[in-house]
C-alpha cells in the first residue's frame, strides 16, 4: 500500500490549492450560488469539515455519528443556505479547515498498522471497505479533492479567475531524506 507520509503529502497540496481558490472571497462571496443550484465554497468547506475529526475517531476504533446525517453539511442534510452567517466568517472557515488539515495530517503519521488493518468503525463504511487503511484514500483524497473541484468551477462560474497552483513543496521531515 501507500505510505501515510505520501496520504498526506497530497492531502497537503489539496488543503494548498483549496485555500488559493478561496484566498480573494468575502464573507459574502462564500454563499454565492451562480445558476442558483451549485454548491458554494461555504457548505463546501463545512461539508469535508465533517471528516476532520473522524478520521482519528476511525484510528481509535471509536464509534461516531454518521455524517452523512449531519442536518447543515451532511448529503441527508438541507444543502447550502443563502445567509452567511449561518457559516461563521471566510476567516473562521479557513481556521476550521487547516486546523482540520492538521489534526488529519497528525493522525495518520502516528498511526500503527493495527489502527489501519481494523474495520471502519461506521457501519455503513464497513460494509464497503475492509480496512481503514483501504479506505482512507478513497476519504481523504478522493472525496475531498471532489470537492476541491467543486471550489474551482464555482470560481468559473462566479465569473472569477483561475489561481495557480501554489508550492508542492513537502512539509519538513516527510520524506526521509529531508
Amino acid at each position: 500500500m501507500f505510505s501515510t507520509q505520501s496520504v498526506v503529502y497530497a492531502w497537503d497540496n489539496g488543503l494548498r490549492y483549496a485555500l488559493a481558490l478561496l484566498d480573494d472571497l468575502s464573507d459574502e462571496q462564500m454563499v454565492l450560488r451562480p445558476g442558483g443550484n451549485m454548491n458554494h465554497p461555504a457548505w463546501i468547506l463545512g461539508h469535508i469539515g465533517l471528516y476532520y475529526p473522524i478520521v482519528p475517531a476511525l484510528l481509535r476504533s471509536e464509534s461516531f455519528a454518521d455524517p452523512a446525517d449531519d442536518d447543515l453539511f451532511g448529503f441527508r442534510g438541507r444543502g447550502p443556505l443563502a445567509d452567511h452567517t449561518i457559516y461563521g466568517s471566510k476567516e473562521s472557515q479557513l481556521d476550521r479547515m487547516s486546523e482540520g488539515h492538521e489534526l488529519v495530517a497528525q493522525s495518520l503519521l502516528s498511526a500503527t498498522k493495527e489502527q489501519l488493518n481494523q474495520a471502519p468503525s461506521l457501519p455503513r463504511w464497513a460494509e464497503m471497505y475492509p480496512t481503514v487503511e483501504f479506505m482512507l484514500p478513497d476519504l481523504l483524497i478522493l472525496h475531498e479533492n471532489i470537492h476541491i473541484g467543486q471550489l474551482s468551477i464555482w470560481r468559473r462560474a462566479a465569473g472569477l479567475p483561475a489561481v495557480e497552483f501554489p508550492d508542492r513543496t513537502p512539509r519538513p521531515g516527510l520524506i526521509a531524506s529531508q
